[in-house]
């Protein structure tokens, strides 16, 4: 891997588990020099190319922050909201089969049980509407979700990793895992996440 890569793939691991920060101006600034040095030198990224994508995509989120003390985390759940606003918004042409999707959704959000601490009970629905094609998680915001829910779980052991909630959280977690993992984003595997849930359960 390229040094200047290496070094902002290591520096960005950090922004992400909250051991460092990075104002706007140093994340544009190293945008920039990455950009420059792959054009200077493009057979020494020959191989990297989805490190070197994901590096400028989190440095580009990190040079829009508002302040140095919003993580990239923070920043990335803004755009995923707004992403998934517009998407809902695209989406809403087909009437008939929107109605059938809600219906189905609507049943399926219902099972999930109250009392679940509130970033897995997010996931959870977000995980059933991601399943039924409603929603995009990529890569990188499951791979995100997966380390803060796991940091959460490790904070709070019985709220996440007892009764109830440590099925979901289980199931959750491994399904963020195979998110990550995926190629590209998009639907995988059609299937309710609550029924898969009911068979970890019982």
């Amino acid at each position: 891997m390229p040094e200047p890569l290496a070094t902002w793939t290591w520096r960005l691991e950090r922004v992400r588990n909250g051991r460092t920060v990075l104002t706007r101006a140093q994340a544009a600034t190293a945008r920039a020099d990455l950009a420059n040095d792959r054009a200077a030198h493009p057979d020494a990224y020959t191989g990297y190319e989805e490190e070197f994508a994901t590096a400028l995509d989190e440095l580009d989120v990190l040079s829009r922050q508002a302040n140095r003390h919003d993580d990239l985390l923070t920043v990335l759940a803004a755009d995923r909201r707004k992403a998934e606003r517009e998407n809902a918004v695209a989406t809403s042409g087909d009437v008939r089969s929107g109605a059938r999707a809600r219906v189905s959704l609507a049943a399926e959000h219902d099972r999930v049980p109250a009392g679940l601490p509130e970033p897995l009970d997010q996931w959870v629905h977000r995980l059933i509407r991601y399943r039924a094609g409603v929603k995009i998680i990529s890569p990188i915001e499951a791979a995100r979700a997966e380390i803060h829910l796991r940091n959460e779980a490790d904070l709070q052991p019985k709220a996440y990793r007892s009764g109830v909630a440590g099925g979901y959280y289980a199931r959750v977690i491994r399904e963020l895992g195979e998110i990550a993992t995926a190629e590209r984003p998009g639907r995988r595997n059609p299937g309710a996440l609550v029924r898969g849930l009911s068979d970890v359960l019982a």
